[in-house]
């Protein structure tokens, strides 16, 4: 297995001095669907299609309530997803209340095995008619 890349030309519209040249870019295969990732995983183990699709189900519910209460959430050889917040920027602390605290983002860390296995990616230059 190759992760394709291309080549991509650096735009800097912002400095006096714009930098020149390239940058590798990964190029995407597409997105693996819920439905053709339960059949994969089914081909490995003894659930079934349904099993599957329920478990990944109830794994996104049972997450977004975890993380909705307060806590992180770290999936074994995965990683470990948490909130991030934010709110307008005020002199005095008095100044926030919970009305003006909203999510920014959801953050996922990869677990050290996942990251450690993309250390060892090998990587194929995609072929382009330049």
């Amino acid at each position: 297995m190759s992760i394709r890349y291309r080549l991509t030309t650096l735009k800097d519209n912002i400095s006096k001095k714009p930098k020149k040249g390239y940058y590798a870019q990964v190029v995407t295969k597409g997105t693996i669907d819920t439905k053709t990732l339960c059949k994969h995983i089914t081909n490995s183990c003894s659930l079934t299609n349904a099993d599957m699709a329920a478990a990944i189900i109830s794994l996104a519910q049972n997450m977004t309530e975890y993380l909705l209460d307060g806590y992180n959430v770290n999936i074994e050889g995965i990683g470990t997803f948490s909130l991030s917040a934010e709110s307008k920027i005020v002199d005095r602390h008095e100044e926030i209340h919970a009305q003006s605290v909203q999510v920014k983002n959801i953050n996922f860390r990869p677990a050290v095995s996942m990251k450690k296995a993309m250390l060892e990616a090998k990587f194929e230059r995609e072929k382009t008619d330049k």
